[in-house]
């Protein structure tokens, strides 16, 4: 509804600039207003940053467009969750990787959310290009891939910089196939509500398309409103040769 269907889609003429959204958390409603970046993308957001979404919270997203449309709803955020055993700090690569000790250093573990049977970890690195800057003491050295090596069906996401997976427990043997650089990197553990998983299934795994009848909003719109909660744990993967 946003542009011409004669016309060839733009993504940044597709956004809907001039929305009333808010979000709801009892009897108190937050104004998001809208900002661009670079690209002439942007994002609704909350100016005020001391507010931080709370766990086991209800809250609602009632969206009322120029034309008088309305968009609305709903999530319950999970309980927070926190590291039994976090990810190592410092890793040092493998020159054989076929070889590996025991126990593996890779394995890591958090303590469960009530109601949370499906959990989305992720392995970012933060820098794909400084390595050295990072040690001590510093050096010029410049950051590298793991490997060369890619699968045909991986090739679209060759660039990306983090890497996903969907457990369904809250104890998580990595491999080193997750690491596609060395230097620092970023590890995620996210607890999700319902509405996030069925969204992170259908776009991560899948054809990157989203069946518009699990919506889990009502109204003039489809999409996803969902939430999570997460922790995090920096990490230093340091490399196998210079």
């Amino acid at each position: 509804r946003s542009q011409a269907v004669s016309d060839s889609f733009k993504y940044a003429n597709s956004i809907i600039r001039d929305a009333d959204v808010r979000i709801i958390e009892g009897g108190t409603t937050y104004q998001l207003q809208y900002r661009t970046d670079h690209n002439n993308i942007g994002e609704y957001y909350l100016p005020d940053i001391t507010v931080r979404v709370q766990p086991e919270t209800r809250y609602r997203i009632e969206i009322t467009l120029n034309d008088g449309g309305k968009i609305t709803g709903e999530t319950v955020t999970p309980a927070r969750i926190s590291w039994v055993k976090p990810p190592h700090q410092l890793l040092q690569y493998p020159s054989d990787t076929a070889n590996l000790p025991s126990p593996d250093s890779l394995s890591f573990e958090w303590a469960a959310a009530p109601g949370t049977r499906e959990y989305i970890a992720s392995v970012s690195c933060v820098d794909s290009l400084e390595y050295g800057s990072y040690l001590t003491p510093v050096t010029a050295e410049k950051n590298r891939r793991t490997s060369s090596v890619i699968n045909q069906n991986a090739r679209r996401r060759y660039n990306e910089t983090t890497r996903w997976a969907f457990v369904q427990t809250t104890k998580l043997p990595l491999v080193w196939f997750a690491y596609k650089w060395y230097g620092l990197h970023e590890i995620s553990i996210y607890a999700p509500d319902p509405n996030m998983v069925e969204w992170f299934k259908q776009t991560r795994f899948g054809p990157n398309e989203f069946n518009t009848l699990l919506s889990s909003v009502k109204g003039d719109g489809i999409g996803v409103f969902g939430s999570a909660s997460v922790v995090r744990q920096g990490q230093f993967l340091l490399k196998n040769q210079p």
